[in-house]
């Protein structure tokens, strides 16, 4: 748990101000608590006992000025406590997001969104809630423990030793269900999570739910993923309840104890009315810090997982850094004996030599699956070749300044379409974003939108057709103005006549500046000045008769194996239908 806590124990750094007038607020609350018995027992002893009418109109007063105070304390320490708590969430989440952008892309693809998502509100909350509260409420609970300790003993040494074994009692008890409430409370959690990243994938995919005629099929889901939280909910809220609830009944019978004890002592002469009520209320205010600290251990207990859920993300923080390239000419790239793998399956490329000269154009072919993405993603860094090396551009330039990209699904905000293309480029005016539009072909249909460049496109542009999106990702490379355009099926929802004028202003717009097109399609091949295939890992340089023999194989091939498990499908599904 410690070494948990120091994983983000340096969020209060640079905050002791804040944290010492909480804790000193704390503290002048504790002391206006405490005075309130001191007042009972003076108003019993003197007025009701001795008939010192007197003290009234001052007994009056000091309930007043102690009213008062706690409610100008109860403000301040509300208004220092927000101030606090926001400041370390913000560092938190800032902390947690920051290195989901930079970690490598094989750390951050283990974790679902939805559990990402989860950890981002649930687990920082309770982290957040255990740094201010844990800390500040151990120090002032423990404090606010010892005074009214020392006070009960005072008053009366015997039914304080009573009301301190009771304390204790309900510390070994909450103690003992530790387990029971961690194992629990990381059931709920994951239940949570699976609710969490079914709702963050359908609801980001609705026009494919629809399209795949799926909504029966995930309606039913989300009422299971439902069940299961709320099956498991109630179980933790039985055991919550025995682990808050039994310590809670061991210090109501050492209450109930003490009641017939004093009640003896009374009788007996050894100790007064005033002083049994007095001690009767500093009870109260020794079970309100021995309930903190309690509550805190209740906390601890739940707060384990998600501090062990955000550490799993932060695993490697200390290594998230970007990856670095070596150093080719400007507007060159450069592959030396490349090789890369995914855990547990054949290599996408194996031993790849390439040598892109500055303002070359080059198309990089392959079936689905034969690595063009990976390669992609390893020139801009995203991943790390397993051996060799990559250089892109000189040493003088940032790989991501020199590399522009644009792909075949577009990454759009739930935003108008001059903010999309503004999205990586936000100092650009409107007659460049036109321009570049225009460029893309995409400044007719811009302008016929409702609202022109302010027209909302809803979330990841589902208001726009595919060929739309992938114009307003190519406007966006346009704006970019990169020395390396990567274009990744850039084209692929393009019509022919469209994927070639866009082409061809891409080409005269940037007449000196590298392209590597990654894509499926042979058209145009004569606008590049040399092709390669990508296939079982190697990359060689193809001309166009031999490509279009390699891809219209590979095709036949794959036309017949799908053939062939169809059949084979039909051929079960037939076998079993005649079992039953």
């Amino acid at each position: 748990m410690l070494k948990g806590l120091g994983l983000f124990s340096r969020h209060l750094q640079g905050k002791k101000a804040l944290i010492c007038a909480l804790f000193l607020l704390g503290l002048a609350g504790a002391a206006t608590s405490l005075a309130s018995p001191l007042i009972g027992k003076t108003f019993i002893d003197s007025v009701v006992g001795k008939h010192n009418y007197a003290l009234v109109p001052y007994i009056a007063m000091a309930l007043l000025g102690l009213a008062v105070a706690d409610l100008i304390l109860g403000a301040c320490t509300r208004r220092v406590h927000t101030t606090l708590s926001a400041g370390v969430l913000v560092e938190l989440r800032e902390r947690l997001f920051a290195h989901c952008l930079h970690a490598p892309l094989d750390e951050m693809e283990r974790f679902r969104q939805g559990d990402l998502l989860n950890r981002f509100s649930a687990d920082i909350t309770k982290i957040q809630t255990l740094l201010v509260d844990g800390f500040l409420g151990f120090f002032q609970n423990i404090l606010f423990l010892i005074v009214a300790a020392a006070i009960l003993l005072r008053l009366s040494v015997q039914l304080a030793l009573w009301s301190f074994l009771g304390i204790i009692v309900a510390l070994i008890i909450t103690t003992a269900f530790r387990r029971p409430v961690e194992r629990g409370t990381r059931i709920v959690r994951e239940a949570m999570v699976d609710l969490s990243h079914f709702l963050t994938e359908r609801l980001g995919a609705l026009r494919a739910v629809r399209l795949h005629e799926a909504e029966s099929q995930d309606q039913h889901s989300f009422s299971a993923y439902n069940a299961t939280l709320v099956r498991r909910l109630l179980k933790f809220q039985n055991l919550d309840a025995a682990a808050s609830g039994f310590p809670a009944l061991a210090l109501a019978a050492s209450l109930a104890w003490i009641y017939l004890l004093g009640g003896r002592l009374i009788e007996s002469g050894a100790i007064t009315l005033g002083t049994f009520v007095a001690f009767i209320l500093y009870q109260g205010r020794l079970v309100s810090p021995a309930m903190g600290m309690l509550g805190l251990m209740r906390n601890l207990q739940e707060a384990r997982v998600s501090l062990d859920r955000v550490a799993e993300v932060l695993a490697h923080e200390a290594v998230a850094a970007p990856v670095t390239h070596g150093s080719a000419e400007p507007g060159e790239i450069v592959l030396q004996d490349v090789s890369f793998a995914y855990a547990g399956l054949p290599a996408v490329l194996d031993g790849a030599r390439l040598k892109v000269a500055a303002g070359e154009r080059i198309a990089v072919f392959g079936m689905s699956g034969a690595g063009k993405s990976t390669l992609v993603q390893m020139l801009f860094g995203l991943r790390t070749p397993h051996k060799g090396q990559i250089m892109v551009g000189s040493a003088a330039d940032n790989c991501r300044a020199t590399l522009g990209y644009a792909g075949g699904d577009p990454f759009l905000l739930h935003a108008t379409v001059a903010e999309n293309l503004r999205y990586g480029n936000p100092g650009v005016n409107d007659g460049d974003l036109q321009a570049a539009a225009a460029l893309a072909e995409a400044h007719g249909f811009i302008s016929e939108l409702p609202d022109g460049y302010q027209t909302s496109i809803g979330g990841r542009g589902l208001a726009l057709s595919d060929g739309q999106r992938q114009r307003i990702g190519l406007t966006r490379l346009i704006l970019r103005n990169p020395g390396i355009l990567v274009l990744d099926e850039a084209f692929s929802a393009l019509d022919p006549d469209t994927e070639a004028k866009v082409r061809r202003n891409l080409f005269n717009h940037f007449p000196e500046r590298t392209f590597v097109v990654i894509t499926h399609r042979l058209h145009g091949l004569d606008d590049f000045d040399r092709l390669y295939l990508l296939k079982a890992g190697q990359l060689r340089q193809v001309n166009s008769q031999e490509l279009t023999v390699e891809l219209d194989g590979a095709a036949v091939r794959q036309s017949a194996s799908n053939l062939v498990m169809l059949h084979q499908v039909r051929a079960l599904k037939y076998a079993a239908e005649r079992r039953q």
